[in-house]
Parts: C-alpha cells; structure tokens; sequence
C-alpha cells in the first residue's frame, strides 16, 4: 500500500514539473516576442496635433474625419477609457455643436457617467453623420416638419436637425419659414409679433431660424446660459483670446415696452 502511494506521489509531482516546464516556455516565448518591440509605448512617443474644434453642419471638417482626429489624439495621448475620450471631445466642441450636446455638459458637471464613446459618438452622427441620398434627408424633414413635440420640448437639438437637413434639401426661403412657423411654441409665435407687425421678419430660412433661437435662449437662460467648462477652460484653448464660436448667450438686447433686437 505504501509503494503505491508513493508511485501515486511521483506521478503527480511528474506532472506538475512537466506543466512548470511549459509555461516556463510560454514566458520566454513572450518575452523574446516583446522585446522585438522598441522600449516605451510608441502611441505615446507619437506627435500628434491637438484635434481641431468641430462646430456642426457649418464646419469645414466632416464629422467622420473629426471624429478620427480624436481618436488619434486619444491614442498617442494615452487616453483610453469612455470618460475620458468623450471629455477629450467635449473641450473641442463649439457652438451649436456643443449645445446640442449639453446634456453631456451637464453630466460632467454634475459628476454623473456620461457613458460610452459609441453612444456619444452615434449621438454625433445622428444629426451631423453624412447623408448620400437627398431622399433620405427629405423624408427625415417631412417628419421634423410636424414634430411639434421636440420643437416645443428641447427648440435647440429641433433647431440644429433643421439647419443640417435644410442644408440637404434645396427647398425655398418661404417653405422653410412656413413649416418653422407651424410647430414653433405660442410663446415664441408671441415673441415676434412685432416683426410680423412691422414687416421685419427675416426673408430667409436660416436668419428666420437665428431669430426664433435667439428668442428661445431669451426666454430659456437655464437651457442655454453659460459658456462650456468656464471662461478659463476657454479662453486657455484659444490661446487667451476669447472664442468667438464659445457657447455663450448671445447678447440679447431687451428694452422695456419693446421686442428682442434682431442683429
């Protein structure tokens, strides 16, 4: 009985030398593999240009190319996770860009997750991604033509799809203004009266949709206030000179007994 205990023994004390013997193999298979590599990380010794600021359907760098500029950055800059990826985005995103995405603002300043790169960057692409067929853009118009419920709800993320899918589609000044005209809130139909009454509406679709939201940000501070992670955050991005493209309230002038001043 002892003997074969003892054999029992050996066998098993075999077998966990042979299984030391193969992984030690493993281990200095890897080594040898990764001291081809050059010593460091290479994405970190990588030179790579801040990304440039991304406004909207204005903007001169397509979403998709953005979009791969950040990721560049990210990567040489050894920046890795969700949070710290879409915060990368944030302080390279401008007016009306950046208001369409204040709900991300918020998040961060609240020390709330703002969730993954794919949902923020999808979100993105919802309204700025590139569209190959005009019959496509007119259809998604038709349908913001009588969402009353998010022109009503949230004017600026309505007002921003407009602008974008009106870039698109080549219809007249004067159909634009009357479909705006159709789901905009009483309380801006209110607001410009006097310019109806006066006959100083603007003639075309885009200043028309400039005014409604300079009426919307008169009339909504606590949805439209504020300039992006503070003057400073700012003002150190441009170089110390203030960003003209920085989401800040536009300077609505008011006067008692008169209406908003139109610039």
């Amino acid at each position: 009985m002892l003997n074969g205990a003892i054999n029992h023994y050996n066998g098993a004390l075999t077998t966990t030398y042979n299984r030391i013997a193969t992984l030690e193999a493993k281990v200095t298979y890897l080594w040898e593999e990764l001291t081809r590599f050059p010593k460091g990380n290479i994405a970190s010794k990588t030179k790579v240009p801040e990304p440039p600021i991304f406004a909207g359907s204005e903007n001169k760098i397509h979403l998709h190319d953005w979009l791969s500029q950040i990721a560049l950055y990210c990567l040489a800059s050894s920046i890795i996770s969700d949070d710290q990826k879409i915060i990368c985005a944030l302080t390279c995103l401008r007016a009306p860009a950046s208001t369409y995405m204040k709900s991300y603002y918020d998040k961060v300043q609240a020390g709330l997750s703002i969730g993954s790169w794919g949902n923020f960057a999808q979100e993105l692409k919802n309204i700025y991604g590139q569209r190959d067929d005009k019959e496509e853009a007119k259809k998604e118009l038709t349908v913001l033509w009588v969402n009353k419920d998010l022109a009503r709800k949230d004017f600026v993320k309505y007002a921003e799809q407009y602008r974008t899918l009106a870039r698109i589609v080549n219809y007249s000044d004067e159909v634009y203004i009357d479909k705006m005209k159709e789901v905009i809130s009483d309380e801006l139909q209110n607001a410009l009266v006097i310019y109806k009454i006066t006959n100083q509406s603007p003639k075309t679709w885009n200043d028309y949709l400039k005014l409604l939201m300079q009426a919307y940000k008169a009339l909504h501070l606590d949805k439209a206030q504020g300039t992006i992670f503070g003057p400073k955050a700012i003002k150190e991005k441009s170089g110390g000179k203030k960003d003209p493209d920085a989401i800040e309230i536009d300077k609505i002038q008011r006067k008692e007994g008169k209406s908003l001043q139109y610039c």
